[in-house]
Protein backbone atom coordinates (compact mmCIF):
# COMPACT_ATOMS: atom_id res chain seq x y z
CA UNK A 1 0.00 0.00 0.00
CA UNK A 2 1.07 3.99 -0.89
CA UNK A 3 2.28 6.16 2.06
CA UNK A 4 2.79 9.37 0.77
CA UNK A 5 0.38 11.07 -1.13
CA UNK A 6 0.85 15.09 -2.36
CA UNK A 7 -2.55 17.28 -2.65
CA UNK A 8 -2.24 20.05 -4.85
CA UNK A 9 -4.94 22.46 -4.35
CA UNK A 10 -5.29 25.57 -1.55
CA UNK A 11 -8.93 25.89 -1.60
CA UNK A 12 -11.36 23.58 0.09
CA UNK A 13 -11.15 20.22 -1.57
CA UNK A 14 -7.83 20.37 -0.66
CA UNK A 15 -8.03 21.21 2.59
CA UNK A 16 -10.24 18.05 2.97
CA UNK A 17 -8.48 15.92 1.03
CA UNK A 18 -5.15 16.75 3.00
CA UNK A 19 -7.09 16.55 6.47
CA UNK A 20 -8.61 13.14 5.30
CA UNK A 21 -6.02 11.50 4.17
CA UNK A 22 -3.69 12.58 6.96
CA UNK A 23 -6.40 10.77 9.63
CA UNK A 24 -6.66 7.81 7.66
CA UNK A 25 -2.96 7.55 8.65
CA UNK A 26 -1.30 8.75 4.59
CA UNK A 27 1.91 11.08 4.83
CA UNK A 28 0.89 14.15 3.50
CA UNK A 29 2.06 16.86 1.94
CA UNK A 30 -0.19 20.15 0.99
CA UNK A 31 1.06 22.14 -2.04
CA UNK A 32 0.00 25.12 -4.10
CA UNK A 33 1.53 28.09 -6.02
CA UNK A 34 2.46 31.61 -4.47
CA UNK A 35 -1.22 32.95 -5.12
CA UNK A 36 -2.18 30.63 -2.18
CA UNK A 37 0.68 31.09 -0.09
CA UNK A 38 -1.78 33.05 3.26
CA UNK A 39 -3.97 29.78 2.97
CA UNK A 40 -1.24 27.89 3.45
CA UNK A 41 0.22 30.01 5.88
CA UNK A 42 -2.74 29.31 7.83
CA UNK A 43 -2.38 25.70 7.95
CA UNK A 44 1.44 26.58 9.30
CA UNK A 45 0.64 28.73 11.93
CA UNK A 46 -2.53 26.57 13.33
CA UNK A 47 0.16 23.19 13.23
CA UNK A 48 -2.69 21.51 11.04
CA UNK A 49 -5.82 21.33 9.74
CA UNK A 50 -8.82 21.61 11.54
CA UNK A 51 -11.83 18.55 9.99
CA UNK A 52 -15.56 19.65 10.79
CA UNK A 53 -18.48 18.19 9.54
CA UNK A 54 -19.90 14.27 8.10
CA UNK A 55 -16.72 12.85 7.76
CA UNK A 56 -15.51 12.72 10.88
CA UNK A 57 -14.05 15.72 12.97
CA UNK A 58 -10.51 16.15 14.41
CA UNK A 59 -7.23 17.88 13.89
CA UNK A 60 -4.58 16.84 11.46
CA UNK A 61 -1.40 17.84 10.98
CA UNK A 62 0.08 17.06 7.35
CA UNK A 63 3.77 16.32 6.78
CA UNK A 64 4.52 19.22 4.95
CA UNK A 65 3.03 22.00 3.12
CA UNK A 66 4.45 24.21 0.59
CA UNK A 67 4.78 26.20 -2.34
CA UNK A 68 7.60 24.18 -3.98
CA UNK A 69 6.51 22.04 -6.85
CA UNK A 70 9.87 20.11 -6.51
CA UNK A 71 9.48 19.91 -2.84
CA UNK A 72 5.79 18.50 -2.76
CA UNK A 73 6.72 16.05 -5.06
CA UNK A 74 9.60 14.59 -3.74
CA UNK A 75 9.02 11.38 -2.64
CA UNK A 76 5.30 11.43 -3.37
CA UNK A 77 3.85 8.14 -4.81
CA UNK A 78 0.22 9.49 -5.40
CA UNK A 79 -0.78 12.78 -6.70
CA UNK A 80 -4.27 14.41 -6.10
CA UNK A 81 -4.93 17.39 -7.89
CA UNK A 82 -7.63 18.79 -6.07
CA UNK A 83 -8.29 22.42 -8.44
CA UNK A 84 -11.11 23.57 -10.84
CA UNK A 85 -11.09 22.83 -14.58
CA UNK A 86 -10.00 25.69 -15.57
CA UNK A 87 -6.51 25.26 -12.87
CA UNK A 88 -5.63 21.64 -14.23
CA UNK A 89 -3.73 22.18 -17.45
CA UNK A 90 -1.53 25.10 -15.29
CA UNK A 91 -0.93 22.14 -12.71
CA UNK A 92 0.17 19.59 -15.08
CA UNK A 93 2.70 21.97 -16.53
CA UNK A 94 4.27 22.71 -13.00
CA UNK A 95 4.38 19.25 -11.79
CA UNK A 96 5.74 17.80 -15.18
CA UNK A 97 9.26 18.65 -14.76
CA UNK A 98 9.22 17.17 -11.39
CA UNK A 99 7.62 14.46 -12.06
CA UNK A 100 9.30 10.71 -11.54
CA UNK A 101 8.13 7.08 -12.96
CA UNK A 102 5.51 5.91 -10.66
CA UNK A 103 3.75 9.25 -9.59
CA UNK A 104 0.31 8.42 -10.49
CA UNK A 105 -2.13 11.18 -10.39
CA UNK A 106 -5.98 11.27 -9.66
CA UNK A 107 -7.82 14.35 -10.45
CA UNK A 108 -10.74 15.56 -7.97
CA UNK A 109 -12.88 16.73 -9.01
CA UNK A 110 -12.13 14.82 -12.93
CA UNK A 111 -14.11 16.98 -15.00
CA UNK A 112 -12.28 15.29 -18.17
CA UNK A 113 -8.98 17.37 -16.73
CA UNK A 114 -6.89 13.88 -17.52
CA UNK A 115 -6.96 15.04 -21.32
CA UNK A 116 -5.55 18.23 -20.66
CA UNK A 117 -2.55 16.63 -18.68
CA UNK A 118 -2.12 13.79 -20.94
CA UNK A 119 -1.61 16.15 -23.30
CA UNK A 120 0.73 18.53 -21.06
CA UNK A 121 2.83 15.39 -20.16
CA UNK A 122 3.15 14.30 -23.99
CA UNK A 123 4.54 17.62 -24.78
CA UNK A 124 7.11 17.09 -21.79
CA UNK A 125 8.22 13.89 -23.19
CA UNK A 126 6.75 11.84 -20.40
CA UNK A 127 5.91 8.07 -21.40
CA UNK A 128 2.13 7.41 -20.57
CA UNK A 129 3.20 3.83 -19.28
CA UNK A 130 5.06 5.55 -16.46
CA UNK A 131 2.54 7.60 -14.93
CA UNK A 132 -1.09 6.43 -14.67
CA UNK A 133 -3.64 9.53 -14.92
CA UNK A 134 -6.96 8.81 -13.42
CA UNK A 135 -10.20 11.00 -12.75
CA UNK A 136 -12.91 10.67 -9.69
CA UNK A 137 -16.63 10.94 -11.20
CA UNK A 138 -17.56 14.38 -9.15
CA UNK A 139 -15.52 15.77 -6.25
CA UNK A 140 -14.10 14.10 -3.40
CA UNK A 141 -16.47 15.47 -0.96
CA UNK A 142 -18.92 18.66 -0.85
CA UNK A 143 -16.79 20.92 1.35
CA UNK A 144 -16.16 24.42 2.23
CA UNK A 145 -13.42 26.72 3.88
CA UNK A 146 -15.14 27.24 7.20
CA UNK A 147 -12.42 29.18 8.96
CA UNK A 148 -8.66 29.68 8.97
CA UNK A 149 -7.04 25.99 8.60
CA UNK A 150 -10.36 24.44 9.21
CA UNK A 151 -12.80 22.87 6.62
CA UNK A 152 -16.38 21.71 6.96
CA UNK A 153 -17.12 18.44 5.07
CA UNK A 154 -21.02 18.13 3.69
CA UNK A 155 -21.22 14.41 3.29
CA UNK A 156 -19.63 11.36 4.32
CA UNK A 157 -17.11 10.62 2.23
CA UNK A 158 -18.16 6.61 0.58
CA UNK A 159 -16.98 4.77 -2.52
CA UNK A 160 -15.82 6.87 -5.54
CA UNK A 161 -16.14 6.22 -8.76
CA UNK A 162 -13.04 6.45 -10.98
CA UNK A 163 -11.71 5.86 -14.24
CA UNK A 164 -8.05 6.15 -15.34
CA UNK A 165 -7.32 7.78 -19.32
CA UNK A 166 -7.28 5.38 -20.53
CA UNK A 167 -9.99 3.37 -19.23
CA UNK A 168 -7.50 -0.04 -19.87
CA UNK A 169 -5.85 1.00 -17.00
CA UNK A 170 -8.33 1.24 -14.31
CA UNK A 171 -8.03 -1.64 -13.21
CA UNK A 172 -4.37 -0.92 -12.33
CA UNK A 173 -4.73 2.69 -10.76
CA UNK A 174 -7.76 1.13 -8.20
CA UNK A 175 -4.61 -1.80 -7.36
CA UNK A 176 -2.19 1.20 -7.04
CA UNK A 177 -4.40 3.19 -4.59
CA UNK A 178 -5.51 0.76 -2.47
CA UNK A 179 -7.17 1.76 0.80
CA UNK A 180 -6.75 5.57 -0.52
CA UNK A 181 -9.95 5.33 -1.05
CA UNK A 182 -13.25 2.94 -1.39
CA UNK A 183 -12.78 2.89 -5.38
CA UNK A 184 -15.60 1.59 -8.09
CA UNK A 185 -14.42 1.52 -11.33
CA UNK A 186 -16.40 3.67 -14.54
CA UNK A 187 -15.63 2.03 -17.92
CA UNK A 188 -14.28 5.23 -19.19
CA UNK A 189 -14.25 9.16 -18.02
CA UNK A 190 -16.94 9.71 -20.20
CA UNK A 191 -18.95 7.57 -17.95
CA UNK A 192 -17.85 9.96 -15.31
CA UNK A 193 -18.30 12.94 -16.45
CA UNK A 194 -21.87 12.27 -18.07
CA UNK A 195 -22.94 10.77 -15.16
CA UNK A 196 -21.58 13.61 -12.52
CA UNK A 197 -25.03 15.56 -11.49
CA UNK A 198 -22.99 18.70 -10.92
CA UNK A 199 -24.05 20.29 -13.90
CA UNK A 200 -27.59 18.61 -13.77
CA UNK A 201 -28.09 20.08 -9.85
CA UNK A 202 -25.79 23.29 -10.43
CA UNK A 203 -26.52 25.04 -13.51
CA UNK A 204 -30.53 25.93 -13.88
CA UNK A 205 -30.75 26.50 -9.77
CA UNK A 206 -28.04 28.87 -9.84
CA UNK A 207 -29.05 31.32 -12.61
CA UNK A 208 -32.76 30.75 -11.47
CA UNK A 209 -31.33 32.00 -8.21
CA UNK A 210 -29.89 35.56 -9.90
CA UNK A 211 -31.67 38.37 -7.79
CA UNK A 212 -31.18 36.22 -4.71
CA UNK A 213 -27.34 35.62 -4.83
CA UNK A 214 -26.93 39.39 -5.98
CA UNK A 215 -28.88 40.65 -2.97
CA UNK A 216 -27.48 38.07 -0.52
CA UNK A 217 -23.61 37.48 -1.44
CA UNK A 218 -21.36 35.45 0.10
CA UNK A 219 -24.35 34.67 2.62
CA UNK A 220 -26.04 32.90 0.19
CA UNK A 221 -26.63 28.80 0.17
CA UNK A 222 -27.80 26.94 -2.71
CA UNK A 223 -29.09 24.14 -0.68
CA UNK A 224 -31.83 26.47 1.51
CA UNK A 225 -32.58 29.52 -0.78
CA UNK A 226 -32.17 28.11 -3.69
CA UNK A 227 -34.15 25.05 -4.17
CA UNK A 228 -37.77 26.63 -5.44
CA UNK A 229 -40.10 24.73 -7.31
CA UNK A 230 -39.07 26.05 -10.37
CA UNK A 231 -35.55 25.55 -9.69
CA UNK A 232 -36.71 21.79 -8.90
CA UNK A 233 -38.84 21.78 -12.20
CA UNK A 234 -35.56 23.04 -14.17
CA UNK A 235 -33.64 19.93 -12.31
CA UNK A 236 -35.75 17.44 -13.55
CA UNK A 237 -35.50 18.44 -17.03
CA UNK A 238 -32.36 18.10 -17.44
CA UNK A 239 -32.41 15.37 -15.49
CA UNK A 240 -34.57 13.61 -18.24
CA UNK A 241 -32.62 15.19 -21.13
CA UNK A 242 -29.50 13.44 -19.08
CA UNK A 243 -31.45 10.13 -18.73
CA UNK A 244 -31.75 9.91 -22.76
CA UNK A 245 -28.49 10.52 -23.32
CA UNK A 246 -26.73 8.15 -20.85
CA UNK A 247 -28.62 5.34 -22.40
CA UNK A 248 -26.89 5.81 -25.58
CA UNK A 249 -23.63 5.04 -23.63
CA UNK A 250 -25.88 1.96 -22.06
CA UNK A 251 -26.12 3.66 -18.88
CA UNK A 252 -28.38 4.81 -16.36
CA UNK A 253 -28.63 7.08 -13.72
CA UNK A 254 -27.36 6.08 -10.19
CA UNK A 255 -29.61 8.45 -8.10
CA UNK A 256 -32.36 11.58 -8.59
CA UNK A 257 -31.38 14.91 -8.83
CA UNK A 258 -34.86 15.86 -8.28
CA UNK A 259 -35.49 13.38 -5.62
CA UNK A 260 -32.45 14.03 -3.52
CA UNK A 261 -33.49 18.22 -3.66
CA UNK A 262 -36.89 16.98 -2.47
CA UNK A 263 -35.10 15.35 0.53
CA UNK A 264 -33.29 18.48 1.05
CA UNK A 265 -36.15 20.50 1.45
CA UNK A 266 -37.16 18.16 3.99
CA UNK A 267 -35.80 18.99 6.59
CA UNK A 268 -37.61 16.92 9.51
CA UNK A 269 -37.51 13.56 7.75
CA UNK A 270 -33.84 13.85 6.51
CA UNK A 271 -31.75 15.34 9.45
CA UNK A 272 -28.73 13.89 7.44
CA UNK A 273 -27.98 16.72 5.26
CA UNK A 274 -28.35 19.43 8.14
CA UNK A 275 -24.48 19.57 7.52
CA UNK A 276 -24.60 19.75 3.85
CA UNK A 277 -27.45 22.36 3.94
CA UNK A 278 -25.11 24.91 5.72
CA UNK A 279 -22.56 24.90 3.00
CA UNK A 280 -22.57 28.08 1.36
CA UNK A 281 -22.46 29.45 -2.04
CA UNK A 282 -22.47 30.04 -4.86
CA UNK A 283 -21.64 33.44 -4.30
CA UNK A 284 -21.48 35.35 -7.98
CA UNK A 285 -23.03 34.11 -11.39
CA UNK A 286 -18.93 33.52 -12.13
CA UNK A 287 -19.25 30.74 -9.28
CA UNK A 288 -17.53 27.37 -10.35
CA UNK A 289 -21.53 25.75 -9.86
CA UNK A 290 -22.13 27.71 -13.27
CA UNK A 291 -18.62 28.87 -15.33
CA UNK A 292 -17.04 25.16 -14.81
CA UNK A 293 -20.09 23.19 -14.35
CA UNK A 294 -20.95 24.69 -17.86
CA UNK A 295 -17.51 24.66 -19.41
CA UNK A 296 -16.49 21.18 -18.55
CA UNK A 297 -19.13 18.56 -18.13
CA UNK A 298 -21.92 20.42 -19.38
CA UNK A 299 -20.26 21.44 -23.13
CA UNK A 300 -18.87 17.40 -22.93
CA UNK A 301 -22.98 15.89 -22.47
CA UNK A 302 -24.12 18.90 -26.16
CA UNK A 303 -21.54 18.07 -27.27
CA UNK A 304 -22.60 14.07 -27.16
CA UNK A 305 -25.67 14.96 -27.63
CA UNK A 306 -25.44 16.52 -30.92
CA UNK A 307 -23.02 13.81 -32.83
CA UNK A 308 -25.70 11.33 -31.12
CA UNK A 309 -28.73 13.06 -32.15
CA UNK A 310 -30.25 13.61 -28.81
CA UNK A 311 -32.01 16.49 -28.18
CA UNK A 312 -31.14 18.22 -24.74
CA UNK A 313 -33.16 22.03 -25.14
CA UNK A 314 -33.27 22.68 -21.06
CA UNK A 315 -29.48 22.08 -21.09
CA UNK A 316 -28.74 24.07 -24.46
CA UNK A 317 -30.93 27.13 -23.00
CA UNK A 318 -29.20 27.43 -20.13
CA UNK A 319 -25.93 26.74 -20.88
CA UNK A 320 -26.54 29.57 -23.75
CA UNK A 321 -27.67 31.74 -20.72
CA UNK A 322 -25.01 31.74 -18.88
CA UNK A 323 -22.76 32.24 -21.82
CA UNK A 324 -24.67 35.50 -22.57
CA UNK A 325 -24.36 36.31 -18.70
CA UNK A 326 -20.87 35.62 -18.52
CA UNK A 327 -19.49 36.78 -21.92
CA UNK A 328 -17.93 33.11 -22.75
CA UNK A 329 -19.08 30.41 -25.49
CA UNK A 330 -18.99 27.73 -22.72
CA UNK A 331 -20.08 24.63 -25.79
CA UNK A 332 -17.47 26.36 -28.07
CA UNK A 333 -14.83 27.05 -25.67
CA UNK A 334 -15.12 24.01 -23.22
CA UNK A 335 -14.45 20.71 -23.21
CA UNK A 336 -16.59 19.34 -26.08
CA UNK A 337 -15.63 16.57 -28.29
CA UNK A 338 -13.92 18.22 -30.64
CA UNK A 339 -11.58 20.25 -28.12
CA UNK A 340 -11.16 17.12 -26.56
CA UNK A 341 -9.10 16.07 -30.28
CA UNK A 342 -12.42 13.90 -31.55
CA UNK A 343 -12.74 15.50 -35.23
CA UNK A 344 -16.31 15.26 -36.45
CA UNK A 345 -15.87 12.38 -38.95
CA UNK A 346 -15.42 10.10 -35.89
CA UNK A 347 -18.19 7.88 -34.60
CA UNK A 348 -19.47 7.50 -30.99
CA UNK A 349 -18.72 4.10 -30.94
CA UNK A 350 -14.97 4.84 -32.08
CA UNK A 351 -14.79 7.49 -29.64
CA UNK A 352 -15.45 5.64 -26.88
CA UNK A 353 -13.22 3.22 -28.07
CA UNK A 354 -10.17 5.04 -28.41
CA UNK A 355 -10.88 6.38 -24.18
CA UNK A 356 -11.55 2.63 -22.85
Amino acid sequence: MIRNITVIGGGSTGYAATAFFTAKGFSVTLYDNDKFSDVLENVREAGGLLMRGSAGCGFYQPAGVTTDPEKALAGAELIVVCVPATRQEEVANTIAPCLKPGQHILLSPGNLGSFSVRRVFDRHGIDPEANMIAELEGNLCPCRISGKAEVTIGLPIRKKKVAALPGSKTSAFISFAEGVLDFVPNRNVFEGALLSDNYVLHIGTTLLSAAKIEDMGEDFILFQHGLSDAAIRCTDAIRRERMALVAKFGLEERDSATEFFEELRDWKNHPEYDVFRTLTGPDSLTHRYVAEDCWACGALALSCAERLGVPMPTLRAIIQLASSINGTDYAAEGRNLENLGFDKSLSMDEIVARIS
